[in-house]
């Protein structure tokens, strides 16, 4: 199956979204498809020489996602995320963020991100991340950093390029601990409230 999928011969499989469907339904469920969807990113991200089927990753991680499947079936997609170049890789990251919160290496993913300021799927992946479920005493520092680096150059864009959903990032990042940016908040209200006429 991996074979004919690296080597373009993937239509012998049929539909992708149907095979991820028949895969999660037999023995071992969201478990199975999961694995097999780890294996799949870790060939394909060797390249082998015979492999001529250059969008693989993209059609078969973005079929996982279109298939419907419980959360844990995309527990190793993102193992696709090195064989993916940033405007491919950005939405599907979003989406699988949406569907599977829990992330591995969510550091990574943030930090990726944060080098999109001006892209909608950077923000809300940043977004998603920040307010998924962590396992209790996980320390999300790195998380909260990039998503800050992020924020900051989120907001640095003149009117024209900056996205609507930073404020979605700022109010995140709030409700994740960083107060001082709450108390930004609060200093600009201020500030604006006095500024006005009749104050």
């Amino acid at each position: 199956m991996v074979h004919a999928l690296l080597t373009g011969h993937d239509g012998l499989l049929g539909d992708p979204v149907a095979t991820w469907r028949e895969l999660a339904a037999g023995p071992g469920g969201a478990e199975t498809a999961s694995a097999f969807l780890g294996h799949l990113a870790l060939f394909t991200g060797m390249r082998p020489v015979d492999r001529t089927s250059l969008d693989t990753e993209q059609v078969w991680w973005t079929a996982v996602l279109d298939a419907g499947l419980p959360p844990g079936a995309l527990a190793d997609a993102g193992y696709f995320a090195a064989a993916l170049p940033d405007e491919v890789w950005l939405p599907l990251a979003r989406r699988r963020t949406v569907h599977s919160p829990a992330q591995k290496d969510a550091g990574r993913v943030v930090e990726r991100a944060a080098a999109h300021p001006r892209e909608p799927d950077a923000l809300l992946l940043a977004v998603y991340v920040l307010t998924r479920p962590v396992p209790e005493g996980a320390y999300d520092g790195d998380v909260r950093r990039h998503a800050r680096a992020l924020l900051q150059r989120a907001e640095a864009l003149s009117a024209p390029g900056r996205s609507a959903e930073a404020a979605q990032l700022r109010r995140a990042l709030i409700e994740a601990g960083e107060v001082d940016l709450a108390a930004d908040d609060a200093g600009l209200a201020a500030v604006n409230h006095v500024s006005q006429p009749g104050c």
